[in-house]
């Protein structure tokens, strides 16, 4: 048996490990049991659809594993009611959070990253590695493998609230993503009390009999002495305590490239999807595309909230600003992390949002710091009406707080997408209120923006802005919309330029509300109050020093976050649903120095009911857009950061206080259109172009309008992804645009007379 579990050990393709069972059968009672006890199990395994998720679930499991282990050794205490509070305990990890760690080299923590080892080896298949899970952690006993490793459906954690897992369907997904799966383990029994028994087994596919079957199953091997995985006694140099899961061959889809891969990596896979894990992990890359001049590289994983938040090595500079902000929600809370990526740098802006998520995703919903489900980027451009931003802004909810009825409604088992319930759209409302109500976001993106116009206009170009502003209007009030827009430059309602820094004293010396007297806010809604303070930040983190009531209590509530970031601050509070309109609120902010007299202010606010589409639509010159038009050419910066081509017809962006739509002026059909204008005279060719442009500029304000995605979703009745919209809202423009074309060339001869008698 010893030679058996040498080979064992080595094996990483599936010829050595059919030749290994060829061995095993051969000489050894060889006994095959369902995967979870039942034959029919395949439908449970194939649940899941994203190998990542699978893989992710074994990483959690062997973070669990070696948290387990440190319970184990700190005596079973039963006073640790979330994993975050157990590992600042056990390992010195400050509220349990990676992004609190100085130094990420520091010798505790990499020895405490080197207890879970992600591996990935070369196979028979380039594009199909070896993936091994070790951990260091606390093991599994043999007659255990079928009540946990090789269970569905178990609860052995349920109740252990110091542990990640417990809303997954397990590790057993990733069994669909391979034929062979090698299991390893040795238990710990206590504090460097570790015994020699190791037990193991193989899981395989079986294909079952054609005539008779109309399922594969999954199944594993055992003893068919005792019914157990086949075990022996192993020393600790050969093999240490914990658990091996090896992959023989796994189907990662698009996560093959070279470890250190910025994207399609294992390195992008662990920090998404542990987007904020609880200890840090290792990874390490053994196939011959990962090796560094013949050595093995590895790599520590600290997830990406620590890398958006801290950075290390080139990504140091890479965020140039963030924040956070804690909320409450039913009768749990969540924490809203966001950061915004720096326009600096040698490489695409727009491109590194890649390094962190899907650019179509860049929202995540994390509990217990593991990938749970995404919203797509349509909240950032459409919601919250930030389009320039929304290629460099990345948001984190963290759902640890939340509560068990809501947790219940949100998450599914496979851990690959968030239910579609009403805890979802409340959680979606939550964040697109919060994010509203930080107006450096506004700033960021009107930065972006001006970095794509242009300083020249042109009369022909205001008269082209008028007479589109005319058409939407006419469109519009011949529909019943409603909606105006307008060709005039609005005053900018946006500060180009971020605040100057408050230096902090220490006592402080005052705190001031900004937010205007009589503010008005939404019935049921979350709203923010807007202070300026020379205290230093932590003083707003720390119940007893910071105070936050509004008066009466019956109007609304505290969330309990209040945030300063150069001595601004922002505190987070919520109208009740039984306010009634117009009632008025005081809200008082204080400050307790220790030692020192309190520092305080207030201000008034107003409850008003959440105005309607139609209603904010009828409300007069404040909601009325400005529109603008931008030429783009090849040349142009916009051109090149949206990756347009000579295919691309046009882009519309709709911020608070302007409609910008980009146009393509080298459109190959506008090209061949303006050649055969050249033949007559420049005002010829102008023509064409601002015939063209108006007719473009109307079809993609109209196309961006277009809600196709609620009507195809009550069609079909499934949810259609936010890149299918963008594809079919493509597909729409350039037909437009071939319409358009073919119009002006029917009529090109009176175009070019227009042009000439004018």
């Amino acid at each position: 048996m010893e030679k058996i579990f040498e080979e064992l050990l080595r094996a990483n393709t599936a010829k050595e490990v059919t030749d290994l069972l060829e061995i095993l059968i051969d000489n050894y009672s060889v006994q095959w049991n369902p995967v979870g006890g039942y034959k029919d199990n395949i439908a449970t395994i194939n649940i899941g659809t994203d190998p990542a998720a699978g893989l992710a679930e074994r990483m959690t499991n062997a973070i669990d594993a070696v948290m387990e282990l440190e319970w184990q050794n700190q005596g079973q205490p039963n006073n640790f009611n979330s994993p975050r509070i157990a590992a600042e305990h056990w390992f010195n990890l400050k509220e349990g959070k990676l992004r609190n760690i100085d130094n990420a080299l520091d010798k505790k923590i990499q020895e405490l990253a080197k207890k879970i080892k992600v591996t990935l080896r070369d196979s028979e298949r380039e594009n199909y590695p070896t993936v091994e899970i070790r951990d260091e952690g606390i093991g599994i006993k043999g007659d255990d493998f079928s009540k946990t490793v090789l269970s569905l459906h178990g609860q052995n954690k349920i109740s252990k609230l110091f542990l990640m897992g417990a809303y997954g369907q397990g590790g057993s997904t990733a069994l669909s993503y391979n034929n062979y799966t090698i299991i390893i383990s040795k238990p710990a029994l206590g504090e460097k009390k570790f015994t020699e028994e190791v037990s193991w087994t193989i899981v395989r596919i079986n294909p079952g009999n054609i005539d008779s079957d109309k399922l594969e199953w999954f199944e594993y091997c055992v003893d068919k002495r005792n019914g157990q995985p086949f075990n022996l006694k192993i020393s600790d140099k050969i093999f240490k305590h914990g658990t091996l899961i090896r992959h023989i061959g796994m189907d990662l889809g698009k996560y093959t490239a070279k470890i250190t891969g910025p994207t399609s990596s294992l390195w992008y896979l662990t920090h998404h999807y542990l987007f904020d894990p609880i200890i840090p992990i290792t990874i390490s890359g053994e196939r011959k595309k990962d090796l560094n001049q013949g050595k093995i590289e590895n790599r520590s994983v600290f997830g990406n909230n620590r890398r958006l938040t801290r950075g290390g090595g080139d990504e140091k500079n890479l965020t140039q600003y963030q924040n956070e902000v804690n909320l409450t929600f039913k009768d749990g809370k969540v924490t809203i992390y966001y950061w915004v990526l720096t326009l600096e740098g040698s490489d695409k802006p727009m491109d590194r949002i890649k390094n962190y998520c899907l650019s179509s995703q860049p929202i995540i919903i994390t509990f217990n710091g593991q990938k749970q489900g995404t919203l797509n980027s349509s909240i950032i451009k459409s919601d919250l009406k930030l389009p320039f931003i929304e290629k460099y802004l990345v948001v984190q909810i963290e759902c640890d707080g939340l509560d068990n009825e809501s947790k219940r409604h949100l998450f599914s088992s496979t851990r690959e997408s968030l239910r579609d319930t009403s805890i979802l759209e409340e959680l979606k409302k939550l964040t697109i209120d919060t994010l509203k109500e930080d107006d450096y976001l506004k700033v960021l993106d009107k930065e972006r923006k001006d970095r794509y116009l242009k300083k020249d206009v042109t009369e022909s170009l205001d008269k082209l802005r008028k007479k589109l502003a005319n058409r939407i209007n006419v469109y519009f009030k011949s529909s019943g919309g409603g909606i105006e827009v307008k060709s005039s430059e609005t005053k900018d309602s946006v500060k180009n330029k971020k605040q100057q820094p408050i230096i902090f004293n220490d006592p402080p010396t005052f705190l001031e509300i900004t937010t205007e007297k009589d503010k008005e806010v939404y019935i049921g809604k979350t709203f923010s109050i807007k202070f300026k303070t020379d205290a230093h930040p932590s003083y707003f983190t720390n119940p007893d020093a910071f105070l936050a009531v509004i008066e009466p209590h019956s109007f609304g509530s505290f969330t309990g976050s209040a945030r300063v970031i150069d001595g601004y601050g922002i505190a987070y509070f919520k109208a009740r649903d039984t306010t009634e309109t117009q009632t008025k609120g005081s809200i008082t902010l204080e400050l307790r120095p220790p030692r020192q007299k309190s520092l305080s202010d207030n201000v008034d606010v107003v409850a008003v009911d959440l105005q309607s589409d139609a209603d904010s639509k009828k409300s007069g010159d404040k909601n009325v857009p400005n529109i603008q038009i931008h030429n783009i050419n090849e040349d142009d910066s916009y051109y090149k950061d949206s990756e347009w081509t000579h295919d691309t017809v046009a882009d519309v962006d709709i911020s608070s206080d302007a409609v910008d739509i980009f146009i393509n002026d080298s459109n190959r059909h506008l090209t061949k259109l303006i050649t055969r204008a050249q033949q007559y005279n420049t005002e010829a060719v102008e023509s064409i172009k601002n015939r063209y442009r108006e007719h473009i500029g109307f079809c993609a304000f109209m196309i961006s309008q277009n809600k196709i995605e609620s009507r195809l979703n009550n069609e079909s009745g499934h949810e259609l992804s936010q890149e299918n919209i963008d594809l079919i809202k493509k597909a729409d423009l350039a037909n437009a645009c071939e319409t358009v074309v073919d119009l002006i060339n029917d009529f090109f001869q009176v175009i070019i007379t227009e042009s000439i008698e004018n």
